[in-house]
């Protein structure tokens, strides 16, 4: 169901809820939210940062 972003980062996927991506990697026991963004942001900017 998720979308990998692995050309951002490694670990990093993402779901769409209505006009926004949930990025987040998985962690040991779970889940770590990084970040959500407007999904009509460019993501690589984001990330660049």
């Amino acid at each position: 169901m998720a979308k990998s972003y692995q050309d951002i980062e490694p670990s990093l996927r993402g779901i769409p809820l209505h006009n926004y991506i949930i990025l987040y990697c998985l962690i040991d026991n779970g889940v770590e939210i990084v970040r959500v963004v407007s999904g009509y942001r460019n993501l690589e900017y984001l990330f660049e940062q």
